[in-house]
């Protein structure tokens, strides 16, 4: 338990008066003793609260104490005795015994706070809670390349043409003055930034930035984000007024990342790295850095480079990169990946690989401490690690990020019931990037996913979507997320390879009153079920009845393991089916029936989708009996002709 004073301030609701807080408390009640001193004590965070009002006398003056659930405890001191202080913490601190989690609120944070983890302000009954700084406001900015890549030599090597088709809005003004929206490119605005005037000088030493001599026509608010190593910071650009004003970028092209996996599982060798500083290696003409403005006091800013934070920036990244692995490998925005069946291959791809990123003059760099250019069979990338050296390639989540996610401290505030709504959206895209990653359904977690549909629903619809707002998290969501959780942290081998086909198809359907079911073997159907349906599920949506006819079918009929085809007329079944979840939650729970099942019988389901006028299965929901098995295909409508009608 490490408890700490540190100096801080606090404004009146009712005025514009401040007034100085002559002791703020950060609590530490994080009980892992394997961290660093350092890392336990930048836990802490600095407090702004409104003095506490009790039957119409202001308690300013004591140390107030609140608990606020097991993860938020606050302690404000005023300017008292420093004896009588020690005391009233003294007893703080026995009532703080045991308390897993830390401070979340802040205000201002020392130089020397360097830790990247932080939470967001939690909503105080009764007070006024105002957000201060981020720990990471004290982080130096960190040094970025000079190098400039060139873009009109990658663009000659794009055999494709896609980066050639987004190349103009880093050069070409009068492009970049037709992607707005309303065909004004002057309208403007400017937000000022808070606290970069510090960065100046770096960004000027980088040449990531220039002041600018006249008015910027977007200047936007600036800020940092600390990087993976905890001691240094990111630029970030808030370019929402630049992206209002703009028209949606074309597609990224970036690979799905089932699709990344299973490609790379195709082969035995790769050898990994990524860009440095890579959006900032990507040079913009003088006349657009303009639209690029940092709103800084005295004097601001323009951008030289790709912005962060510009909507466009992503794809212009990702379409350049593939550029550089055209049929070598695979990219990932920054991160390249070069491959090869065999270990000839792999170097063979790699030295056309280097030939190409010196011709353009695209800076790259090993990742983690592998020598550069260093064929490897088990990697870590994108936060995977493959093992393709093994008899079957395999993959799995890599065991820092998962860690990391596992005991973070925005898990522990979410287990508790009581989280803000931007911590659960950061366990919640941890939750989505390892459900994908391990291949496990997503539908087994309809609880979490229902109340993560209500809680975005509301968060797009407000005016001004307040994150640092405390929710209550459902005790369903709870329970499925700690199932998870307990997946992650055994982090299995997920093993890659595609099961043999059955030789078997199931057909299933629904009407408004009736389903049914069958299998297709050999040309003839060999079984079946329907029925018709009662209770609930009669008022239900069609959609809703679809996948009971499918999970019914699967049930019942699909008992052999291996890859097995299923033939469904509605799309939003077989969508739901191939990705592994609904927005619905009622589907949601049907679907989990039937892949359960499906998953210990050694079964891998394949949907696809037919007309309706294709659907063997279709008579059969209108009120034709099944026919004795086996039996022979009927001839279906989509292929009748007018001489099977007599």
């Amino acid at each position: 338990m490490a408890v700490t004073w540190t100096r801080a301030w606090w404004r009146w609701t009712g005025g514009p008066t401040t007034r100085p807080v002559e002791r703020v408390v950060r609590v530490d009640g994080r009980s892992r003793a394997d961290e660093p001193d350092d890392e336990r004590q930048a836990f802490g965070r600095w407090v702004r609260k409104r003095p506490r009002v009790d039957g119409g006398k202001r308690r300013g003056d004591g140390c107030g104490r609140r608990s606020l659930s097991p993860t938020w405890v606050l302690a404000v001191g005023g300017p008292q005795s420093a004896g009588r202080d020690a005391s009233r913490l003294a007893g703080l601190q026995r009532r703080l015994q045991g308390i897993a989690g830390g401070l979340a609120v802040y205000d201002e944070a020392p130089d020397n706070v360097s830790s990247s983890t932080y939470s967001s302000t939690p909503s105080l009954p009764g007070c006024r809670v105002a957000p201060g700084r981020r720990a990471d406001a004290g982080l130096p900015l960190a040094r970025v390349t000079s190098n400039r890549i060139d873009v009109e030599a990658l663009a000659a090597m794009d055999g494709v043409g896609r980066f050639r088709e987004v190349l103009p809005m880093l050069m070409d003004p009068v492009a970049f003055a037709e992607a707005f929206v309303s065909g004004d490119a002057a309208g403007g605005c400017r937000v000022p930034s808070r606290g970069m005037e510090r960065h100046r000088a770096t960004l000027r030493s980088c040449g990531v930035a220039s002041d600018a001599r006249s008015r910027p026509a977007f200047a936007m608010k600036a800020f940092t984000t600390p990087k993976k190593d905890g001691r240094t910071a990111r630029l970030v650009l808030d370019a929402r007024p630049l992206n209002d004003a703009m028209r949606r970028p074309p597609s990224m092209d970036l690979p799905r990342l089932r699709d990344f996996i299973a490609e790379v599982e195709r082969h035995r060798f790769a050898m990994q790295c990524d860009g440095v500083s890579y959006f900032y290696q990507f040079p913009v003409d003088a006349s657009i850095s303009r639209y690029f403005g940092i709103g800084m006091k005295g004097c601001d800013m323009l951008l030289n480079v790709l912005c962060m934070g510009w909507s466009w920036a992503p794809c212009i990244a990702q379409r350049a990169s593939n550029v550089l692995v055209r049929d070598l490998g695979l990219a990932w925005v920054d991160n390249f990946l070069v491959l090869g069946g065999t270990l000839d291959e792999a170097e063979r791809n790699v030295a056309v690989f280097r030939k190409r990123a010196q011709a353009a003059r695209v800076e790259v760099r090993a990742e983690g401490d592998d020598a550069l250019w260093q064929v490897r069979s088990r990697f870590v990338c994108v936060g995977v690690e493959f093992d393709l050296a093994a008899e079957t390639q395999r993959h799995r989540l890599d065991p820092a990020w998962a860690e990391r996610w596992v005991d973070g401290s925005g898990m522990t505030a979410v287990l508790s019931g009581r989280a803000t709504a931007r911590q659960f959206a950061e366990v919640f895209g941890g939750a989505v990037w390892a459900t994908d990653i391990l291949a496990v359904p997503r539908c087994h977690f309809a609880a979490l996913l229902s109340f993560a549909g209500r809680l975005g629903g509301r968060m797009v619809g407000a005016a001004a979507p307040v994150w640092d707002e405390v929710v209550d998290v459902p005790p369903s969501a709870r329970r499925e997320l700690g199932a998870l959780r307990k997946i992650v942290r055994e982090n299995p081998w997920v093993v890659g390879g595609v099961p043999e086909d059955t030789g078997s198809v199931l057909w299933t359907d629904a009407s408004s009153r009736a389903w049914a079911a069958l299998l297709e073997a050999e040309g003839r159907f060999v079984d079946g079920r329907q029925g018709v349906f009662a209770g609930p599920d009669a008022d239900a949506h069609i959609n809703l009845k679809e996948m009971l006819a499918f999970a019914e079918g699967v049930v019942r009929l699909c008992w052999a393991p291996g890859a097995q085809r299923c033939r469904i007329d509605n799309a939003a079944v077989v969508g739901a089916v191939a990705k592994g979840s609904s927005c619905s939650y009622a589907a949601n729970r049907v679907l989990s029936r039937s892949l359960r099942v499906a998953e210990r019988r050694g079964i891998v389901l394949h949907p696809d989708w037919v007309p309706s006028g294709g659907q063997l299965a279709d008579p059969y929901t209108r009120g034709t009996s099944l026919p004795r098995f086996p039996a022979q295909l009927p001839l279906p409508r989509s292929r009748a002709t007018p001489f099977d009608l007599f």
